[in-house]
């Protein structure tokens, strides 16, 4: 029997049962309007795939929300916990993904952005076999620097088993 550990929540997983989901981790921030995030993923594939291929998807799907200032700044080869990976890194103005938002729910009140809210966000994709883990770490671009280090940090603490 494994064990599921979440900060204060724990469970016992009988060995037949894949814990397959999503989990949101906030950093603290001093805006009460801006809330950095971190969305982690985990899923077992259906069957094993190329990293190459995998972080392909991951990134078209990426380029094809509609955002149009959408700049990827960086992309790179990675290993954590001795699993390879890939990191990219992409900006954009907020109001342009309000934009799409309005455009997709007309009848429902578009989030107040005004143009100049530049996100910056990392996505990083691992894969083990048939494990794959996401992470998509979207913080305010003028305190990049300020959230990518922790970031960093968490990045280098995980440990997959």
């Amino acid at each position: 029997m494994s064990k599921l550990a979440l900060a204060e929540f724990l469970a016992d997983i009988p060995d037949d049962w894949n814990v397959q989901g999503m989990l949101t981790l906030t950093l603290p921030s001093d805006d009460k309007n801006v809330k950095p995030n971190v969305i982690v993923t985990k899923e077992y594939l259906p069957k094993e795939v190329q990293l190459a291929d995998y972080f392909a998807k991951i990134k078209e799907s990426i380029q094809n929300r509609g955002i149009k200032d959408l700049k990827i700044s960086d992309e790179k080869d990675i290993a954590i916990s001795g699993v390879r990976g890939k990191m990219m890194i992409c900006s954009w103005d907020v109001s342009s993904m309000a934009e799409i938002m309005k455009q997709q729910n007309p009848n429902r009140p578009a989030p107040n952005i005004q143009p100049g809210q530049i996100v910056k966000q990392v996505q990083v994709t691992l894969l083990k076999e048939r494990l794959a883990i996401n992470m998509t770490a979207s913080f305010p671009n003028d305190k990049f620097k300020d959230y990518y280090k922790p970031f960093q940090e968490f990045l280098k603490s995980l440990k997959i088993g």
